[in-house]
């Protein structure tokens, strides 16, 4: 029987001090989580394979990555969502901006805040 726990992902010290039940319950937990990996992994090959197939065959189409694992922090996506509106200029605008502030508190430092 300890050969069959250890297998099943039982660790020999834990084996020992366990009875029949519990061996069994925990045995049923492991099994089950193993299936539960396995059903994600093969989802996630799916869309995987499902992303190659835009990338070679139709690259403009591919869908955002947002879009394709659901499972993403929310925050995350909204960010993504809200670069790929604004559009490239604006963001640049804004750099600019951003480096003239820098600049002129810097000036502004250097003559001693007159």
């Amino acid at each position: 029987m300890e050969p069959l726990a250890v297998r099943s992902g039982i660790e020999v010290e834990r084996f020992w001090d366990m009875d029949l039940r519990e061996i069994t319950i925990q045995s049923k937990a492991n099994q089950a989580h193993r299936i539960d990996t396995l059903k994600e992994r093969a989802i996630m090959d799916h869309k995987l394979s499902e992303l190659m197939a835009y990338a070679v065959n139709e690259p403009n189409k591919m869908p955002d990555v947002h879009k394709m694992y659901g499972f993403l922090d929310k925050s995350e996506r909204e960010k993504a969502q809200q670069e790929t509106e604004m559009p490239e200029w604006k963001q640049d605008q804004i750099e600019f901006m951003k480096q003239a502030e820098k600049i002129k508190n810097y000036q502004h430092a250097k003559t001693g805040g007159e």
